[in-house]
């Protein structure tokens, strides 16, 4: 009897036993398709270096091996199971990262296109609500700015009423708009980021709230800054400089829409001397815009025309090549901010602003979405007004920086990426920046940055956009040309030295 309930519990033991190790090859095999689902992952991310993902690949499926053999024996194979079962975990979890990176890259990368909201404006006391209420209005247009969209607008407006509507044409937009204060017009086509070029002058502070929209068309182009084809397959390996005209506007919407752009820096790197130029051009500089024919403008109303105008006209002006552009609309820089966990951003002063609720120490500042925003968009301020805009603007991007590449970046990893995706693009594409991922994470050398502005004199001038005259910022050469003398040094592979 004795002998047959030993005999039972052996039966038992082995039985179990044996579950327990086909439990523990399942959970194995489900650890080798989680390998094999994380490394397509990983593969289609295309960031990490060919050689260390062959590595880490045969890494997985060796300690994979290890552990299903393991399930021969009791204790081990229970270990085993639990660190199957916990690198089953990881590997999914890296899946849903690489996803969402994925998804964010594949948003934001190689967009060849700009968008220009075009409307039909009246003032905001006029009866008419709706196009068809206006459709015997006299209309005003611009008769050289912006043109084509505008022809293109009011082909569309008179097969829509089924009429040809009554145009006048005006020289600049003051004449425009005097027009429709007059009485002389009663509707204007408009591009709305040219709203800003009335509202910055003189005596029309209040037109945006003067007027309303009744009908608007969005006019979606290509726009290219460089060769994209020829770049799209860019290895790196160390002896390459990137330029990058990084901008940055307040307009509603997809960052596409074209409007003034706020920020205008040129960052030029080097990735031999692993050393960053960031170079700031003040957005009320008084140069020719590459669309103006010699004629002088702010380099702010470049943007209106489109980032690639923005391009040229600071290619002009600094005799570089500008590779790729990064545009993001400040709309969405709270929530970038936000989701990092917020910056520690330096002042070079103590100031307060917006009516003395905000207050920044001489030194590092730990600040919010809205307090960063703040701090990079304040000019009035400071004495130097623009110029000292323009140095924030710069503390804010190495802050950002700073902050991006630590590991506080993976508490919101998602929410950082969905911000980020939402408020910005740039025309590099997505093969580009896993190349340049890929040569970072083979060179894990720190990097230097270094910042200049050029400077300028308060001044008054006609603006090509306006017609009138403005507040600008007359260049002062000397600032521009030691800016020159730093890009080509940081080309040439020469360590950038700025004096404090």
């Amino acid at each position: 009897m004795s002998n047959d309930k030993t005999s039972k519990k052996t039966k038992k033991e082995n039985k179990t036993l044996k579950t327990m190790r086909i439990i523990g090859y399942v959970i194995c095999a489900i650890a080798l398709i989680a390998i094999i689902v994380t490394a397509a992952f990983a593969i289609k991310l295309n960031v990490l270096p060919t050689p260390l993902l062959v590595i880490l690949i045969l890494i997985g499926v060796v300690v994979t091996g290890i552990f299903a053999a393991c399930q021969k024996w009791l204790i081990p194979g229970m270990i085993t199971k639990v660190l199957a079962f916990a690198m089953t975990l990881v590997m999914m979890l890296a899946c849903v990262y690489m996803n969402v990176t994925y998804s964010a890259l594949d948003k934001m990368t190689g967009v060849n296109t700009q968008i220009s909201n075009i409307h039909v404006y009246v003032l905001a006391e006029d009866p008419a609500d709706t196009l068809h209420d206006a459709k015997d209005y006299q209309f005003g247009i611009l008769s050289t700015l912006d043109r084509e969209n505008t022809d293109s607008v009011i082909k569309n407006i008179n097969k829509d009423l089924g009429q040809n509507i009554a145009v006048n044409e005006y020289n600049n937009v003051i004449e425009l708009v005097d027009a429709l204060y007059n009485g002389e017009i009663k509707a204007v086509v408009l591009n709305s980021a040219y709203i800003s070029f009335v509202t910055d002058t003189q005596g029309y502070e209040d037109f945006e709230s003067r007027i309303k929209s009744i009908s608007s068309q969005e006019i979606v182009k290509e726009v290219q800054v460089d060769d994209k084809e020829d770049k799209k397959a860019r290895e790196y390996d160390g002896d390459e400089v990137i330029t990058l005209y990084i901008s940055g506007n307040d307009c509603e919407g997809t960052p596409e829409v074209n409007g003034n752009s706020d920020v205008n820096i040129i960052m030029v790197a080097n990735l031999k001397t692993r050393q960053i130029l960031l170079v700031s051009t003040p957005r009320d500089y008084y140069v020719p815009l590459s669309i103006s024919n010699g004629a002088k403008d702010k380099l702010t109303h470049a943007g209106a025309y489109g980032i690639d105008v923005s391009v040229e006209t600071l290619e002009l002006l600094y005799d570089v090549e500008i590779d790729d552009y990064l545009k993001m609309n400040f709309t969405g820089f709270i929530e970038i901010v936000d989701a990092l966990g917020g910056v520690t951003v330096y002042s070079e002063y103590d100031f307060y602003m917006e009516n003395d609720t905000l207050h920044y120490n001489k030194g590092y500042n730990e600040l919010d979405g809205y307090e960063t925003l703040m701090f990079a968009r304040n000019r009035a301020a400071f004495s130097d007004g623009d110029r000292q805009r323009g140095k924030n603007q710069m503390a804010v991007i190495e802050a950002i920086i700073d902050k991006v590449v630590s590991s506080d970046m993976l508490k919101n990893y998602s929410q950082v990426l969905n911000a980020i995706s939402d408020s910005m693009i740039t025309s590099m594409s997505y093969e580009e920046i896993s190349n340049l991922v890929k040569f970072q994470l083979d060179n894990m050398e720190s990097w230097e940055i270094v910042k200049y502005s050029v400077d300028g004199f308060d001044s008054a001038g006609s603006s090509y956009s306006v017609g009138g005259e403005v507040y600008v910022m007359e260049p002062d050469y000397t600032t521009v040309e030691q800016a020159k003398e730093y890009i080509r040094q940081i080309c040439d592979g020469k360590k950038v030295v700025i004096p404090q």
